[in-house]
């Protein structure tokens, strides 16, 4: 069972954030979305971005479409969620006026966007042709987003009626008639509707898909995103940042420092560097890059070659289980055990591990952290760790954060070649104004066990 949007949504990385700043038109279409299914093909992946690349291309250059937008937007707006309705049609049920309202109403707006696209040539999205439907629905040809039982659609019916409005009091028989004919006459649009579901379930899902992609690619405009293309065997992502934080720091009046990374399949990354000096940031913008990726979103980056894979498996290090009393350290290892299943399973994952054993002591923590990098080792996929403990001998690529230079933090990953221990909590510490006694003591503390 391929993982959903709304599944993912809430993980500790920023797509919540994503989804808030992504407007689209309809609620129908926030429900599309929340429902859609991981992509895990390239080749799927691939067509979807190519809608995505041909709408942001047609944003950019092409202002008569970009007033169409607003119109196209309009439309959307007033899709509604008719799934329910069409399925009990399918099955035979007879549909009621309200029913029979919004199915209309869905032929109109598949109608109208069909006129407002045709000259553009987007080949992403293709709406059905209705207008046997349409036709159908609304027989007097008024396009009023309404629907009655029309006079024209039976002369009987409308005889029936003339002559119950020149009777002076309540008629029941001739009610009891026109009552009749109105069934039949559902009935038959029911069947006529029945006959043409999958027609008007394409309608609303492209119609929706399209919401979805004026949505995205409006989102890649101001968030300042970049189309990924498709890798075959590494991943590299320039100018990576992660949104949620740089809008943050933007409004303390601070700029987001865009960090660089290049992951290989079968060779771990190990990303060192003192606390506070952005490892699990990093973490977790990758795990943001790969998800929007796989679902279809701008990224946010200068630019991203990425590689599809079949899971996305993430350790933060904070998976404290107190309804089975496991301390924090006891579900840390339980939860990583099962990614160390889903790699010798022989999946191809994305596998993303935060300071592993950082509760426990020193020595057990670097060897726990040191044998889980040879573990990831002989995964089929690519994975990154950080650490801030020294770990030597390891088969991966190494990088650090930069760290603390010229009174600021620098989070800029740069190779590492793994001899030092990165060495800035106490300058890290003294730029948060940290009790100057405390600092003083603990250098002296340094000092003497260096010597």
């Amino acid at each position: 069972m391929k993982e959903r949007f709304r599944k993912i949504l809430d993980i500790e990385c920023g797509l919540r954030y994503m989804y808030s700043t992504l407007e689209l038109s309809s609620s129908f279409s926030q429900k599309m979305l929340l429902e859609k299914p991981i992509m895990t093909s390239a080749s799927e992946i691939e067509r979807y971005y190519y809608g995505i690349y041909e709408v942001v291309e047609l944003l950019t250059s092409n202002n008569h479409f970009k007033e169409i937008s607003r119109k196209l937007n309009i439309y959307l707006a007033h899709l509604k969620d008719i799934r329910n309705s069409l399925i009990r049609i399918s099955e035979g049920t007879i549909a009621d006026d309200i029913e029979l309202f919004e199915i209309k109403s869905l032929v109109i707006i598949n109608q109208k966007i069909q006129d407002l696209l045709s000259g553009f040539g987007i080949k992403a999205i293709s709406l059905p042709e209705l207008d046997d439907l349409q036709r159908k629905l609304d027989p007097d040809n008024t396009g009023v987003n309404s629907f009655y039982i029309y006079d024209s659609y039976d002369c009987e019916l409308a005889r029936l009626r003339a002559e119950i409005k020149s009777e002076p009091i309540y008629n029941d028989e001739l009610n009891y008639r026109c009552s009749l004919i109105e069934h039949r006459i559902r009935k038959e649009l029911s069947q006529f509707i029945k006959e043409r579901y999958e027609l008007l379930k394409q309608s609303y899902e492209n119609l929706t898909s399209l919401d979805i992609l004026i949505g995205k690619s409006n989102q890649i405009l101001s968030e300042g995103l970049t189309i990924p293309k498709i890798s075959q065997e590494v991943m590299v992502i320039n100018g990576m940042f992660n949104p949620e934080v740089s809008a943050i720091l933007m409004k303390e009046g601070k700029e987001y420092q865009k960090t660089q990374i290049t992951l290989e399949q079968g060779v771990p990354t190990l990303v060192t560097g003192s606390n506070m000096g952005g490892k699990s940031l990093t973490i977790k913008t990758l795990a943001l890059c790969q998800y929007l990726f796989q679902f279809g979103f701008g990224i946010p980056a200068d630019s991203a070659l990425l590689f599809p894979v079949q899971e996305i498996l993430i350790s933060t290090g904070d998976q404290e289980d107190y309804k089975r009393g496991l301390s924090s350290f006891a579900a840390e290892m339980v939860y990583i055990d099962k990614i160390i299943k889903k790699i010798k399973s022989g999946i191809v994952c994305l596998t993303l591990i935060d300071e592993p054993a950082r509760t426990t002591n020193p020595t057990e923590g670097a060897a726990l952290a040191s044998s889980l990098l040879k573990i990831l080792s002989k995964s089929k996929g690519f994975s990154v760790m950080t650490s801030h403990y020294t770990i030597s001998n390891a088969n991966c690529n190494r990088v650090r954060v930069l760290g603390f230079s010229n009174g600021t933090m620098d989070y800029s990953l740069i190779p590492d070649d793994g001899k030092d221990t990165p060495a800035e909590a106490i300058n890290i510490a003294e730029s948060l104004s940290i009790d100057q006694e405390w600092i003083q003591i603990a250098k002296k503390e340094i000092t003497n066990t260096n010597i």
